[in-house]
């Protein structure tokens, strides 16, 4: 009996040394792991990109004309009004063109008003008197050609005595005809067309004068606006050759954004799509802006890994106010490209792919559970879950190779 009895207690004694063997080995080949919890929240998809800081209103200001920079009022960061001188060029040849063509106006504006005038009344009389005296003489050529003819046929004067008489009375012809000529001209006065000749010279140099004088302007260089010089590229002394950047000027009362985004990221971007703007090192953290503006022609951009790349242009606005913000300012900018609003969420550590397809792991009562899931929309270290899970559930960060379907798990405090 005694014998009977002390074999039970070997058995109970095996029995728990066995339970205690198995609880410990269970116990030690449980994995710790972290877990984190389903919850509801809000989640955006986004670009991020870089932009540069630019004036609303800025205005680049070329030499309209060549020469010698004689004034240059203002410097780099002054401020400026519209309509204040900032760069004059010299224009000596263009003032000596100028009064070269008025005084030959002049000329001919005198000359005008002496053909007006007309001839006195002492020279009426000579031009009268020229008439007469021409008359006489042609009144006496001709009467010697008579005589002189009368004798040739009679052979009493040789040819050449009477060719000569009738070239005199020919010259004697010419002359009566001038001084007639003459005097007609002086008593009819200035013609029409004498006239009209002087009043189109006239006109001819007024229009080239006004013409220079509508080009000194361009020899004086004005402010456009009120603003600060962003760019000042004349100082005094300077030989600025036409077409050259002098000036840039700028208001920082408005500003917008700049940015160069990438064609493959341009088609979930839209004219109004919500932006936020940050810069760690002047403070700045989600100012919000949008994009107003896309460009329509894609351009060539090196990286700065030296690859070519096609981008597109946008403009954002700035939607608030923003201190000490200047022109130049690289900025971070995040362009929303989707949101979901109160929908599931989890850390993107707690999910793996495997295949086309993605998972997690769940904790069920201590185990480990393979769940395979529906990805939304991706943001920083969340994602968004359209199914395969409920709130308030627990899966496991980072599962790696130790963490399999039915695995004891034990939470990492």
């Amino acid at each position: 009996m005694r014998g009977k009895k002390k074999f039970i207690w070997i058995g109970l004694i095996l029995i728990i040394i066995a339970a205690a063997a198995y609880m410990y080995m269970t116990k030690t080949s449980a994995v710790d792991v972290e877990l984190t919890e389903v919850k509801r929240g809000d989640i955006d998809e986004y670009i991020e990109e870089k932009a540069i800081v630019e004036l609303e209103n800025k205005a680049d200001i070329y030499a309209q004309q060549s020469g010698v920079v004689t004034l240059s009022s203002a410097d780099v960061g002054d401020e400026v009004k519209a309509g204040d001188v900032l760069l004059k060029i010299q224009d000596e040849e263009l003032r000596l063109q100028i009064r070269t063509m008025e005084l030959q106006k002049q000329s001919i504006e005198a000359q005008l008003e002496e053909a007006r005038k007309g001839l006195s009344q002492w020279d009426l009389q000579t031009l009268e008197a020229n008439v007469k005296t021409a008359q006489i003489a042609y009144n006496e050529a001709e009467r010697v050609l008579g005589n002189n003819k009368k004798l040739y046929e009679a052979g009493g004067i040789s040819k050449d005595i009477y060719e000569s008489s009738v070239a005199a009375l020919a010259s004697a012809e010419a002359n009566l005809e001038v001084a007639k000529a003459a005097l007609a001209a002086a008593q009819e006065g200035l013609s029409p067309n004498v006239e009209k000749q002087f009043l189109t010279q006239m006109d001819e140099l007024q229009i080239q004068i006004n013409h220079l004088k509508s080009k000194q302007k361009d020899y004086i260089i004005k402010s456009p606006m009120d603003g600060i010089v962003l760019v000042a590229e004349a100082p005094e002394g300077s030989v600025v050759p036409m077409g050259t950047l002098v000036f840039q000027i700028g208001s920082y009362d408005e500003m917008y954004l700049s940015s160069d985004i990438l064609v493959d990221d341009i088609a979930n971007i839209k004219e109004g799509s919500e932006v936020f703007i940050s810069n760690e090192d002047l403070g700045i953290n989600n100012v919000r802006g949008t994009v107003r503006k896309i460009y329509p022609q894609a351009f060539s951009k090196m990286s700065d890994l030296g690859i070519e790349q096609k981008r597109i242009k946008i403009e954002i606005s700035i939607d608030e106010e923003i201190d000490e913000l200047r022109p130049g300012y690289d900025m971070d900018i995040k362009i929303i490209t989707a949101s979901s609003r109160d929908t599931l969420l989890i850390e993107d550590k707690a999910v793996f792919e495997q295949g086309d397809n993605s998972y997690v792991f769940v904790n069920d009562n201590g185990t480990a559970k393979l769940r395979q899931i529906e990805k939304g929309l991706e943001s920083d270290d969340m994602i968004e879950v359209t199914k395969g899970l409920q709130e308030g559930e627990k899966v496991i960060l980072s599962p790696d190779e130790n963490i399999e379907e039915g695995k004891e798990i034990r939470v990492d405090k």
